[in-house]
């Protein structure tokens, strides 16, 4: 494939074209374009420092992209602030998970229920059905966040995302430091999400785990996505891999 935006299968949830972004005089991202499908899994990879993260921003309304445009659900969110793209049903764990240390399991998880239309037994239903795909939070949920394990801290930033109920969740290295045996279980919360018909778009740097996960891939070099492909013509021919991440 060409390294434009693509085809999602199905509908399509989220289209960005020609996102330029600048860090005050640096050119971070040169025309990135990309389409995401509801219930959709891609990976974004590339080496670090070539926008990936940036992109995630952009797309969340923290970084005012210069030029480009991002659709969601079809209605233009350029210029939208980040909260109201969150209630649009845009969800974003960052690289640094960003909890509230002090606030307990319990407490964290709540500040995701605290908006607008959500009656309590909606609120009450959200919890348990969190705890039910997280039973480690559920042992947990008078613990500070700030005392758990990273893997830990973690599941209770992505846990905290789905709270909102998004139609999409971007991923930020999210097993950046973690154990292998925490790596295999955000493997299986990607899979949650899926079943739940949750978009993920996921930045990582560990590509097996995302060739496993995904079912299309961008690959970015320089702020601009060079390749597009799915995951069986990746495997089918790992040299692209090899040119654009070095393993």
């Amino acid at each position: 494939m060409n390294p434009g935006s693509g085809a999602a299968p199905g509908a399509v949830l989220l289209e960005v074209d020609g996102l330029h972004s600048f860090y005050g005089k640096s050119h971070i991202l040169h025309g990135v374009s990309l389409v995401i499908g509801r219930g959709e899994v891609v990976g974004l990879l590339g080496r670090n420092g070539v926008g990936k993260s940036t992109t995630l921003k952009a797309i969340m309304g923290l970084v005012q992209p210069s030029e480009g445009q991002i659709a969601f659900e079809a209605q233009p969110i350029i210029g939208l602030p980040a909260h109201r793209r969150a209630r649009l049903g845009i969800g974003y764990v960052p690289e640094e998970r960003r909890i509230f240390r002090f606030l307990t399991v319990t407490e964290n998880l709540r500040t995701g229920l605290d908006r607008h239309g959500v009656s309590k037994q909606r609120k009450k239903a959200l919890l348990e059905k969190i705890y039910e795909f997280f039973p480690v939070l559920v042992e947990r949920r008078n613990q500070a966040g700030g005392t758990l394990s990273g893997g830990e801290q973690q599941m209770l930033a992505i846990a905290r995302a789905m709270m909102l109920e998004p139609k999409i969740i971007l991923l930020d290295e999210p097993t950046e430091g973690l154990m292998p045996r925490m790596v295999g279980q955000i493997r299986e919360i990607i899979s949650v999400l899926q079943a739940e018909n949750v978009a993920v778009l996921l930045v990582e740097q560990n590509v097996p785990l995302t060739l496993e996960a995904a079912s299309r891939i961008y690959l970015l070099e320089k702020g601009m996505v060079r390749h597009h492909a799915t995951v069986a013509e990746l495997r089918a021919d790992h040299s692209i891999i090899q040119q654009y991440m070095g393993v």
